[in-house]
């Protein structure tokens, strides 16, 4: 009966872990640039055949990636400029899938006189952890002036959830208060 209830107790918290997808971020961002001073951006699409292993290479996410930013940035007060040459930001993104596995041990129970058994064996459990980069480069300067890295296990059932949830939370912390 224990046996059971251990081993549903793991199933349940295994789904319950790859059900999570809470998005770690990252953020650095350059002390000596003045974000008051920016108004416009632009974006500058990643190239479709990146050097990167895992890269997503796909012009359909690039241009959910676009939609999801856009409104955000239009939220903060920015404006998004129609030529390269007017804008006072390039937002440059980039995005990669990589394969995990985490092993999980086996558990053990000790019993009457010290006798310790096990319960259940370890095993692997294997899932796909997401990465997107978002930079900010001040177009006069050349320079990358902030910079924001969102890195989550990906849900199998509804990835663009993933997508919305990182573009939201890397850049719920743009621009950095001063």
């Amino acid at each position: 009966m224990k046996k059971n209830i251990l081993v549903w107790f793991g199933v349940i918290a295994y789904l319950g872990l790859m059900g999570c997808s809470s998005v770690r971020v990252m953020v650095n961002y350059d002390q000596d640039a003045v974000f008051s001073d920016y108004k416009t951006f632009y974006f500058v699409r990643p190239k479709q055949k990146p050097k990167r292993g895992g890269a997503v290479r796909n012009p359909l996410f690039t241009k959910d990636v676009m939609n999801e930013i856009r409104p955000i940035m239009e939220s903060k007060g920015f404006a998004e400029a129609a030529t390269r040459d007017e804008a006072d930001l390039f937002v440059i993104f980039y995005a990669a899938v990589q394969n995990r596995r985490d092993f999980l041990p086996p558990t053990y129970r000790v019993g009457r006189w010290g006798r310790v058994w096990r319960t259940s064996p370890g095993h692997f459990v294997h899932y796909r952890e997401g990465t997107l980069v978002i930079d900010m480069v001040d177009n006069t300067k050349k320079e990358l002036v902030w910079q924001g890295v969102g890195q989550g296990v990906l849900d199998r059932d509804d990835p663009a959830r993933n997508l919305v949830e990182a573009v939201e939370k890397i850049l719920e912390k743009f621009p950095p208060e001063q």
